[in-house]
């Protein structure tokens, strides 16, 4: 799948906020992804190149992206802060100096889903020292061989700006109304979502296997499950009337809510925010 089809879908995406006119788009757009990427599309749909519990993140600030921007399109540091100043995107940045720049590669190749998430990955993956540095030169590489369109959400993915949208659970909807027939499976889709914190592997699951598939989906360790999350709201008044009338309540400790996964000898910890935090705790 060319990375140019997703970027189309984004900018149309982009372009509404009703919820219904996001999901069509959301199934047109997963129909047209092939099963052995569609995990890819809906990582890189939601800002992501991970589940939050794998622990890599693209951590690329402003300021590297946009040297990076420079890098690609030999723009001058005033041109892009100048830039930047006055759009406050680093994506827009990007698809500015992009569109002005003075060497265009010939007979360059289009950009594919796996082109860009595998640049992605690579960045994701650099740690240590001289990282940094490597980061930007990937990023560069591939903005070089980027169009303006395609370099606007790149760099919005790597700075964790995406500014579509969209959430996991509209992508929940999307996968239900593709490959289970209707909402009506939705909450089969959202189950595997639930035990496996991971809804690229849900889609991939379902662009393979279907519903079925699905229904053979268990807890694993390793995969955190999903915690549930207390609401909030603005009273006690309207807690109780959400609740009928009635319920009960308790004294809330300070502490942290975790996660504990252990297999042979191998123990991993995970947050409320399903991040491995395994680290922290010697």
């Amino acid at each position: 799948m060319l990375f140019s089809e997703l970027v189309d879908f984004y900018e149309r995406i982009e372009a509404i906020t009703g919820r219904i006119e996001m999901t069509n788009l959301l199934v047109e757009m997963l129909r047209k992804a092939p099963s052995e990427v569609i995990d890819k599309v809906v990582y890189l749909t939601l800002g992501e190149v991970y589940p939050p519990f794998v622990g890599l993140e693209l951590g690329v600030a402003d300021r590297l992206a946009l040297r990076a921007v420079r890098l690609a399109s030999g723009a001058s540091d005033k041109e892009v802060n100048q830039a930047y100043k006055e759009l406050g995107d680093v994506g827009l940045v990007g698809e500015r100096m992009l569109a002005k720049r003075s060497q265009i590669t010939l007979f360059a190749q289009e950009l594919t889903v796996e082109d860009v998430y595998s640049a992605l990955e690579r960045i994701a993956k650099e740690t240590g020292e001289g990282s940094m540095e490597t980061k930007v030169q990937i990023l560069s590489g591939l903005l070089a061989s980027a169009q303006p369109k395609e370099a606007k959400y790149i760099l919005r993915i790597v700075t964790g700006k995406m500014r579509l949208g969209v959430a996991d659970m509209t992508i929940l909807d999307a996968l239900s109304i593709l490959f289970g027939g209707g909402k009506e499976t939705r909450e089969l889709f959202e189950r595997a979502y639930n035990i496996t914190s991971d809804i690229g592997f849900v889609a991939k699951t379902a662009a393979l296997e279907g519903v079925e598939g699905l229904k053979k989906v268990r807890i694993t360790v390793g995969r955190p499950i999903r915690p549930m999350l207390a609401e909030r709201l603005s009273s006690a008044e309207e807690i109780l009337d959400k609740l009928g009338g009635k319920c009960l309540a308790e004294y809330k400790y300070d502490g942290e809510r975790m996660q504990i996964h252990k297999k042979s000898g191998e123990v991993m910890i995970f947050s409320r925010r399903l991040e491995n935090i395994t680290s922290q705790y010697p």
